[in-house]
């Protein structure tokens, strides 16, 4: 490689040289063999949503799938659904009345608390605002990460 082609690409060197090829089987070939745990005999492996629901390390995308479409529905994920905007009312109706009926008869009951809080939840998810804000959420947190890697590596 001559004086001048050094000048015009700074990244070439000697070592640049090499066919892809080679360096490729060098790389590809450095790491462990990764040793795996095999079922017992006679025991059921687990499934790929078992092994997923065990696993600690989510990715972003699984977090987000996780809390995006749950398994089991609870109250509180009216706020990741869709709330159409001519069902919000009854709604809101439904579940104030469940909330009232449910509710211990020695106790007294707050009818502006559970209003209350049965707006903010529907209202978050009204026109899938929640779904939306959430997404943004984690895209926001992965840019950040991304950036943090790249602040680390300077």
């Amino acid at each position: 490689m001559t004086e001048e082609e050094k000048n015009e690409n700074p990244l070439a060197s000697e070592q640049a040289v090499v066919p892809i090829e080679a360096e490729y089987l060098e790389v590809s070939q450095q790491a462990a063999v990764k040793t795996v745990e095999m079922p017992a005999e006679g025991e059921k492996p687990k499934t790929l949503t078992e092994s997923m629901d065990e696993a600690t390390d989510l990715t972003d995308m699984q977090f987000a799938a996780a809390h995006l479409f749950p398994k089991n529905v609870q109250v509180s994920d009216v706020m990741i659904g869709r709330i159409a905007p001519d069902a919000f009312l009854a709604l809101l109706h439904i579940m104030v009345t469940d909330e009232v009926m449910s509710s211990d008869p020695n106790k007294p009951i707050d009818v502006n608390q559970a209003i209350i809080k049965n707006y903010i939840k529907l209202t978050v998810g009204l026109d899938g605002k929640g779904r939306i804000d959430y997404a943004e959420l984690l895209g926001a947190a992965k840019e950040i990460r991304k950036e943090e890697s790249l602040l680390k590596g300077m």
